[in-house]
């Protein structure tokens, strides 16, 4: 046990505005995620409809392996809110370890899988040889720094079950910065630096994420609040610990999968329509993926804050922290997708020019615009929190 106080606290006076400051650093930090794909899309935008869907589907793949990951992530999240609301660091940190060994093993698996399967992958999402042939090499860029991703990803579930949003806010803000000025650089040439187009953007991304995961080792290792990383049992695998972050996280990745399941079928249904179709569509979800985010953001909020309350045997807190934030995120996507049902055309026309690539996005815009609030229910506060009610993790 120890006195060290916890990253937030719990007040029931204090609730609403500790679920703004939990939550608006996952908001920016999610911005960043989503501005270097943006920014790649706006750098590879002039070089035609074929390198806008190599991007967009290489995304998707690259991102599949996430799925699988994902009730890792959850799953440590709940158990290590659930140790820091009890004020256990010991048990906090050993299921840390677990989930960094998890995030290291998982990351090297789907690495040979994305470098080894790139060609057929982008086959099975049915594109066009001449997309085959950028994507291939968009992939095979980053197929290596998979373990790193993994390694960012698990580190903001940690930081975050600790109540600790800001820390992973400043990794992703860092990585983005430098992922940015490398694609810049990389897909239009600079000096010495021959234009390298697609694959110069996939190595910007490669780049970042080795970056980002070097940044989460660091401070873990450094101790951050009451996280400490020990790496000399960093190897040392727990079955019991990891079927405990697996029961608490698999309905998450059981949800994740068959979501990530659905958006696979339809990306490869939009593929065979054509390049100028995935190329507006691929659009879209850029613009989309930023009105998603404060729904991660409120969820966040939502996880550490019932995980907390729960292991500080406050159930009447973790329910009013859960339906708080289920209010907060509906009046805010809501008016998200207003915004994004009427200036689909301008949010669609920042990246392209080709008037038939932005009539079809702004389309998509506007049906997207629909499930917004479907969106405030399902993808964060509701699914995330109930995986933190059980008593016993």
């Amino acid at each position: 046990m120890s006195s060290q106080k916890p990253a937030v606290e719990l007040s029931e006076k204090r609730l609403p505005l500790t679920v703004f400051t939990l939550a608006w650093p996952v908001v920016l930090q999610e911005a960043a995620w989503s501005i270097l794909a943006m920014v790649i899309m706006v750098f590879i935008g002039h070089l035609g409809a074929e390198a806008i869907t190599a991007v967009g589907l290489s995304e998707q793949i690259i991102f599949l392996p996430a799925t699988a990951f994902a009730g890792i992530s959850v799953g440590a999240t709940a158990i290590v809110a659930r140790h820091v609301g009890a004020r256990d660091p010991e048990h906090a940190n050993h299921t840390l370890r677990q989930a960094m060994l998890m995030a290291f093993v998982l990351g090297i698996a789907f690495a040979l899988v994305l470098w080894f399967l790139a060609e057929e992958l982008l086959w099975l999402f049915r594109a066009r040889p001449e997309v085959i042939a950028l994507g291939r090499d968009y992939i095979r860029a980053n197929a290596p720094t998979t373990a790193f991703f993994f390694i960012v990803f698990g580190g903001e579930a940690i930081f975050r079950g600790a109540g600790d949003t800001r820390t992973p806010m400043i990794v992703v803000i860092v990585m983005e910065v430098i992922g940015t000025a490398l694609a810049y650089i990389l897909i239009n040439g600079w000096g010495v630096v021959p234009q390298l187009g697609v694959f110069g953007a996939g190595i910007a991304r490669a780049i970042s994420s080795v970056v980002g995961g070097l940044m989460v080792l660091a401070f873990l290792i450094r101790g951050k609040g009451i996280l400490k990383y020990d790496l000399r049992s960093a190897l040392v695998f727990d079955w019991a610990e990891t079927k405990r972050i697996l029961r608490v996280g698999l309905p998450a990745f059981a949800n994740n999968l068959q979501m990530r399941g659905a958006m696979s079928l339809y990306t490869i249904v939009i593929s065979s329509l054509g390049t100028t179709i995935y190329a507006a569509h691929a659009l879209a979800m850029r613009v989309e993926e930023f009105a998603f985010m404060p729904s991660w953001g409120f969820g966040v909020a939502a996880t550490a804050l019932v995980g907390q309350a729960l292991g500080a045997k406050r159930p009447d807190l973790a329910k009013k922290a859960g339906y708080l934030t289920q209010r907060y995120c509906l009046v805010t996507m809501v008016s998200l997708g207003v915004i994004t049902f009427a200036f689909g055309r301008q949010l669609i026309g920042l990246f392209v020019q080709d008037p038939e690539v932005i009539r079809i996005g702004a389309l998509g815009l506007k049906i997207w615009a629909f499930a917004m609030p479907g969106m405030a229910t399902n993808q964060s506060p509701v699914s995330y929190t109930h995986l933190t009610l059980p008593t016993k993790a």
